[in-house]
């Protein structure tokens, strides 16, 4: 099962559309474990999941599968990867929060957390998506120390969509690229996730 996020009605109530035999994910393979991260730095999530063959022996089926997202490419995203102090909080950032506004009322918030299922780890960047979006008004960093950072700029530019913004905690925010395009790894399936 996949489903996407249409968004919320008038009242309020959020609604969801299956999109798994759209997108290749209603695959047969028994999975045992399921992680998301952008696996080809494309700006957003891809999953990737673990298999059991079990008892038929058969090695293939027991092949990760790789969904591959691309809806990245069409609307904006920020990413965040966290470094904290070592001494007051530690190095991964486990157990920070991060916030970012992007209106007047709007935000969104993500926690970097440490195992994220069975047999299977999530990324520690994080993403958020911006839709139409080019910058954001604010990036709020709340590290697991208790110190709060908060960026409305990086240099002298705002925090704008499409970027990699890596935080170290009391040294400051840098705004990079993401890494180059990988291809897909050999023997993994892709479904595109529209």
């Amino acid at each position: 099962m996949l489903l996407r996020n249409e968004g919320s009605d008038a009242a309020g109530v959020p609604h969801f559309y299956d999109v798994a035999m759209a997108t290749g994910a209603d695959d047969i393979k028994d999975a045992r474990g399921m992680a998301t991260a952008d696996f080809d730095n494309d700006g957003d999530l891809d999953i990737v999941t673990n298999n059991n063959p079990g008892d038929s022996g058969q090695a293939e089926k027991a092949r990760a599968t790789l969904l591959r997202n691309n809806v990245g490419t069409l609307r904006n995203w920020l990413a965040v990867e966290l470094r904290g102090d070592g001494k007051r909080s530690n190095r991964d950032a486990v157990g920070a929060l991060v916030t970012i506004k992007t209106g007047a009322n709007q935000k969104q918030v993500r926690l970097v957390g440490a195992g994220s299922g069975f047999a299977s780890q999530h990324t520690a960047r994080l993403y958020f998506g911006l839709g139409e979006r080019e910058q954001v008004s604010a990036l709020v960093v709340r590290w697991p120390s208790g110190r709060v950072e908060r960026f409305e700029k990086i240099g002298e530019q705002p925090v704008g969509a499409r970027r990699l913004v890596r935080v170290s905690e009391g040294e400051g925010a840098e705004a990079l690229g993401l890494p180059a395009r990988q291809s897909a790894p050999a023997g993994g399936q892709l479904a595109a996730a529209r």
